[in-house]
């Protein structure tokens, strides 16, 4: 395929290495002098293989685990000339047209500059197997061609044409992992308007879980430093709360208006656009940095919403939203019963908020600790701790009723200490409602009463 250059990084991957470029010859009509291959430090025999072979390009990073920034910003200086990049995890196989629809997607006249496929996985629509993904693929291929704009890639498999990589400022270096490699570099062109896209009907299938060992070996303490200092905020969210989101219960074409505080980088209520696409979106951020981000996708306000809320004259609300925001405020219940102002008649409120009876802080607690964290039930930045009492009470009090309290669930396993300790707690508790300390946090629908 022409004016395409695949770069495949991988560390002690060489079965799937082999198995991919196997695939994308298959079910793509790759040919080998399209790929370049990284052995990032791998110690399974890759770069015997690369050495053997004479079909395809090569960098071996024999020394130490290298930067996924600088492997892309020299797989580009060193072996892609003027065209398109397609970066593929090595677990992610694309299915049969994948690349040929990410590659007709780019649309310079539309600003379309860099394209991601949907994933597929195992127990996703009965699929189990590769077979079973190349089925599926077929016969949903013509399913949804629409685009859907997105913060970065999710899966970090992604095409940037060869535009984007003219015009961008090359990968940062000081960047180790590729979620922070890539939250960087494609929020950075969300400020000139470049979003990243995914193809409704281009699919890839994860073979295997991730392997994250940049991310999580080597690369998580230094890159949350570089990025909070970097983009003066905590950490950069490029994720939609899909739990604050299923909570809207209008129809599609709806008008809704939506107003979101403390609305970080603004990656919820830019999924928000996607599947409400007539909803008018306005938000609300203190900090400086991430409003600026989120400005390019709603209508935005720096403010602190405890001095004022009431920042749109004249216009009126279905919903508001606090994702993980009520925690931080020193009058919460003011806040809500400001919220009755600006919201329609039978206008909602839509809310996250941790608990603070989750087992892993009541475990804390009665051995004597509570240690203050940059994230979590613990955030060192909450000023209101919550649980499913007090939040129903928080509602109930400023004329709110509370339609739906959902609690969401840690994925952790347990293990068998923490399974007793909750059974000890729920027994010496009057409630007996072991949910209660297993629910993370608890999301809210809550209606106003007129």
């Amino acid at each position: 395929m022409e004016n395409i250059s695949i770069i495949l990084v991988a560390h002690n991957q060489k079965d799937l290495i082999i198995n991919q470029i196997n695939l994308l010859n298959t079910l793509n009509n790759i040919s080998s002098d399209s790929i370049i291959i990284v052995d990032n430090y791998s110690s399974d025999g890759l770069d015997s293989f690369l050495k053997a072979q004479n079909k395809f390009n090569y960098i071996i990073c024999d020394e130490h685990i290298e930067n996924f920034s600088s492997i892309l910003n020299l797989c580009i200086s060193e072996f892609v000339l003027d065209t398109d990049i397609l970066v593929i995890q090595p677990e992610c196989i694309l299915m049969p047209s994948a690349i040929n629809t990410l590659r007709n997607a780019l649309d310079i006249n539309k600003k379309i500059y860099a394209v991601t496929p949907l994933t597929l996985c195992n127990g996703y629509n009965n699929i189990n197997s590769l077979s079973d993904a190349i089925a599926y693929s077929f016969s949903h291929t013509h399913d949804n061609n629409s685009l859907s704009k997105i913060m970065k890639p999710l899966d970090n498999t992604v095409l940037i044409s060869k535009k984007l990589l003219n015009t961008s400022e090359p990968f940062d270096n000081n960047l180790i992992s590729s979620e922070a490699v890539y939250i960087d570099f494609f929020i950075q062109n969300i400020l000139n308007d470049n979003f990243t896209y995914t193809v409704n009907n281009a699919y890839q299938y994860l073979i295997t879980p991730y392997s994250n060992y940049y991310y999580d070996n080597y690369g998580n303490k230094s890159d949350h430093q570089n990025i909070k200092d970097k983009w003066h905020t905590n950490y950069l969210n490029a994720n939609p709360n899909y739990n604050l989101i299923d909570c809207i219960e209008a129809d599609y074409q709806k008008p809704l208006n939506i107003l979101e505080i403390g609305c970080d980088t603004g990656s919820t209520m830019l999924e928000i656009k996607n599947i409400y696409p007539n909803s008018n979106l306005f938000g609300i951020e203190i900090n400086p940095s991430t409003a600026k981000i989120a400005s390019h996708i709603a209508n935005i306000k720096i403010a602190d919403i405890e001095d004022n809320i009431d920042l749109w004259d004249g216009i009126l609300f279905d919903y508001i939203i606090f994702g993980d925001v009520l925690e931080h405020l020193h009058n919460p219940s003011k806040i809500i019963n400001n919220c009755r102002k600006i919201l329609k008649k039978h206008g909602k409120i839509i809310s996250s908020i941790p608990n603070l009876m989750h087992y892993s802080a009541m475990y804390l607690l009665i051995n004597g600790d509570f240690p203050y964290s940059d994230t979590g039930i613990l955030d060192r930045t909450h000023i209101h701790f919550f649980t499913y009492n007090e939040i129903i009470k928080l509602y109930n009090e400023n004329n709110f009723k509370v339609i739906k309290c959902i609690p969401v669930f840690s994925t952790t396993k347990l293990n068998d200490e923490l399974d007793s300790f909750i059974d000890n707690l729920v027994c010496i508790s009057t409630h007996k409602n072991r949910q209660l300390y297993e629910a993370f946090q608890y999301v809210t629908l809550a209606e106003k009463i007129d």
